[in-house]
């Protein structure tokens, strides 16, 4: 049986179990993370327990969720899609609908992280992107800091991409408020302007 000493040794998958569990225990963390049956987890000694709870708490509970843009899994190397700029419709659609839900986790992972297939100093090329199903199974066993790194980089673009809009949208209200005509039309853009930061709340959250 082999015991996490980091994030790095915890696969997706047991998280993924973890997550799945409404109102989880102790017992539960214990069981998913490691990968054990009630029967395996009851022959723990008291105090092995208790040593394990307090490890698997500090780990989850603080950690620093840095992006790390490649790793190995499997004797393949990985890498994150090196540029955003150059994203593709497809990978961009995918990775929107899959990035929210954990149970869907390792989908998304199969469309940010794909077999390295040059590497020259710190730039690298990726696969083409030919579906999430190619590598999706292939992520469940990703480390969870890889998988916790991403999800706090997509999160911090997202909001730094919201606060951009925010501040475009308000000085371009600003500027209709300015030519309006007469009360209607403010009225008009403001409520056309919060349904659209609504919508980007949305997606955010």
């Amino acid at each position: 049986m082999n015991f996490p000493n980091t994030l790095r040794d915890i696969p997706l998958k047991n998280y993924q179990e973890f997550l799945k569990i409404e109102d989880p225990g102790n017992d539960d963390l214990i069981k998913c993370i490691l990968n054990i049956s009630n029967a395996q987890l009851n022959r723990f000694k008291s105090k092995e327990i208790e040593a394990l709870l307090i490890h698997l708490s500090d780990l989850l509970e603080n950690r620093e969720d840095t992006f790390i843009p490649k790793f190995h899994l499997n004797g393949v190397e990985y890498g994150f899609i090196p540029n955003l700029d150059d994203i593709t419709y497809g990978e961009n659609k995918d990775f929107t609908s899959y990035i929210n839900d954990y149970q869907t986790m390792h989908k998304a992972m199969a469309v940010a992280y794909r077999p390295i297939k040059h590497k020259q100093g710190d730039k690298y090329i990726i696969e083409d992107y030919k579906g999430s199903s190619l590598y999706s199974e292939i992520m469940k066993d990703a480390p969870l800091d890889v998988v916790l790194g991403m999800v706090v980089f997509f999160y911090n673009l997202t909001s730094e991409l919201l606060k951009v809009t925010q501040n475009y949208l308000s000085k371009e209200m600003e500027k209709e408020i300015a030519l309006a005509e007469n009360g209607e039309d403010i009225a008009n853009y403001t409520r056309l302007v919060k349904e659209i930061l609504g919508d980007l709340q949305t997606s955010l959250n």
